[in-house]
C-alpha cells in the first residue's frame, strides 16, 4: 500500500505513474484473458439460448458469437485502460483562439478517444445482435427443412436478410446520432426528400427486391425444385434479397438476379411428369428408300420394347440438310425415374440400341450422331 502511495507522487510527462501502471495492467489483463472471458460470456449466453433451442446448435452459437463478443470485451477493457491516463487525455490537441487571445474552443485528446471507442463499441454491439439473428434464423431454417416446409425454407432466408439490413441501419443511425452528433430527425426528413434520387440510383436493386417478394407470393418454384430459365438449369438452393442461387448437375453455381427470373420464361422441371429426350441422327444421302423404311420400323419396334418409356414415342424424318438428312428419335421418360434407373443409364442403353439398328440397316460410314435437348 505504501508502495502504491509512493508511486502516486511520481509523474512522467505530468501523468502519475500509478495511472500508467493501472493502464498497462488493464491492457495486459485484456490481452491475456480476452479469450477466456469471451468463452465464459458465450457459454453463459448459450445457456440462455439452449432454453429456446436444441442443444445440437450449441456449436453454431459459439462459432457465431465468440469472435464478436471477444472484440466487444477487448474494446471495453481497452477503453477503461486508456481512461486511466487522465492528464494525458485532457491534453489539448487543437485550439481555436479569438481576437482577444482567448480560446474559443479546444479539442482534447479525450474527445477523440471517446468518439473512437464509442464508434467501435456500437459496431461490435450491432455485430453481436446481427449474429444472434443469424443464429435464430439458422434454427428456424433447419426446423423448416426437418418439417419439409418448402414455403418457410424459401421465406426465412429472405426475412433474415431484411432483418439484418434493419439492424445495421439502426446501428448506422445510432453511430451518426451519438458519435457524430447528427440530427437524426432532420436526416430522416432529408432522406425522404432525396428518396426519389436514391431509388433511381438503386433502381436495379429495388427491382430485384420486389421481384423476390413476387417469387415468394406467386410461388413459381420452391427451394429444392429444379428449374430452367433461359440457358440456366439447376436446383434452387436459395432465394435471396437480390438474387436466386441455382446449383447445376455438374456442381456449378448460378446466381441469377430475381428480376430476370420474374421477367423471363421459367420452367419448373420438378413439376413435370415426364422428361422428353430427342436424339438427332444425321444420315448421308444415298440410303435406299426401302432400307430407310426398315430402319425406321426397327427403331419404332425397339422403342416399343422399352417398358420404362411412356406411351409417346416417335421416329420421323425431321429435316433435309445440304449433305445429309436428319432422323429424329423422340421418347419420353417418367419423372422421377423408377428406383434403380438413372437418366444417363437409360439414355446410354437406348443410344446403343439406336447405333445397333443403324449398323444393321445402313452402309458403313454414313451414320453420324448428335444428341440435342437431352433434358427437354
Amino acid at each position: 500500500m505504501n508502495y502504491l502511495n509512493s508511486l502516486s507522487g511520481i509523474k512522467i510527462g505530468g501523468e502519475p505513474v500509478i495511472h500508467i501502471v493501472w493502464c498497462a495492467g488493464i491492457i495486459l489483463f485484456a490481452i491475456l484473458l480476452k479469450k477466456p472471458l469471451a468463452h465464459l460470456l458465450t457459454k453463459f449466453v448459450g445457456l440462455i439460448a439452449n432454453r429456446f433451442s436444441d442443444r445440437k446448435f450449441a456449436g453454431t452459437f459459439k462459432a457465431l458469437l465468440h469472435r464478436p463478443l471477444e472484440l466487444l470485451l477487448t474494446t471495453i477493457l481497452f477503453f477503461i485502460a486508456i481512461n486511466q491516463l487522465t492528464v494525458l487525455l485532457n491534453t489539448s490537441v487543437f485550439s481555436r483562439f479569438g481576437e482577444t487571445g482567448k480560446a474559443k474552443y479546444a479539442v482534447r485528446l479525450i474527445d477523440g478517444v471517446d468518439k473512437l471507442f464509442l464508434l467501435l463499441i456500437i459496431i461490435f454491439i450491432t455485430l453481436v445482435i446481427s449474429r444472434i439473428f443469424d443464429f435464430v434464423f439458422h434454427i428456424l431454417i433447419n426446423k423448416a427443412f426437418e418439417d419439409d416446409n418448402r414455403e418457410r425454407e424459401q421465406l426465412f432466408p429472405l426475412v433474415k436478410e431484411v432483418v439484418k439490413i434493419l439492424v445495421w441501419t439502426i446501428g448506422i443511425f445510432w453511430i451518426l446520432g451519438t458519435v457524430f452528433s447528427v440530427n437524426i430527425p432532420a436526416l430522416v426528413t432529408g432522406l425522404g426528400i432525396g428518396g426519389v434520387a436514391i431509388a433511381l440510383a438503386a433502381k436495379e436493386s429495388v427491382e430485384n427486391f420486389f421481384a423476390s417478394f413476387t417469387i415468394l407470393t406467386d410461388k413459381p418454384f420452391r427451394t429444392g425444385d429444379s428449374i430452367r430459365i433461359g440457358t440456366y438449369e439447376g436446383k434452387v438452393e436459395r432465394v435471396g434479397f437480390r438474387s436466386t442461387r441455382l446449383r447445376s448437375v455438374d456442381g456449378s453455381e448460378y446466381i441469377i438476379p430475381n428480376k430476370n427470373i420474374v421477367g423471363d420464361n421459367l420452367e419448373n422441371l420438378t413439376e413435370r411428369q415426364s422428361r422428353r429426350v430427342k436424339v438427332m441422327v444425321s444420315i448421308q444421302y444415298g440410303v435406299p428408300y426401302s432400307e430407310l423404311q426398315n430402319l425406321i420400323a426397327s427403331l419404332e419396334e425397339m422403342l416399343k420394347q422399352q417398358s420404362i418409356l411412356t406411351e409417346k414415342r416417335d421416329v420421323l424424318l425431321d429435316a433435309f440438310n445440304e449433305n445429309s438428312f436428319a432422323l429424329s428419335v423422340i421418347y419420353n421418360l417418367p419423372d422421377p425415374l423408377p428406383e434403380g434407373h438413372t437418366l444417363t443409364g437409360v439414355k446410354h442403353d437406348i443410344n446403343m440400341k439406336i447405333y445397333h439398328a443403324l449398323d444393321s440397316y445402313l452402309p458403313s460410314g454414313v451414320q453420324k450422331y448428335q444428341l440435342i435437348d437431352a433434358n427437354v
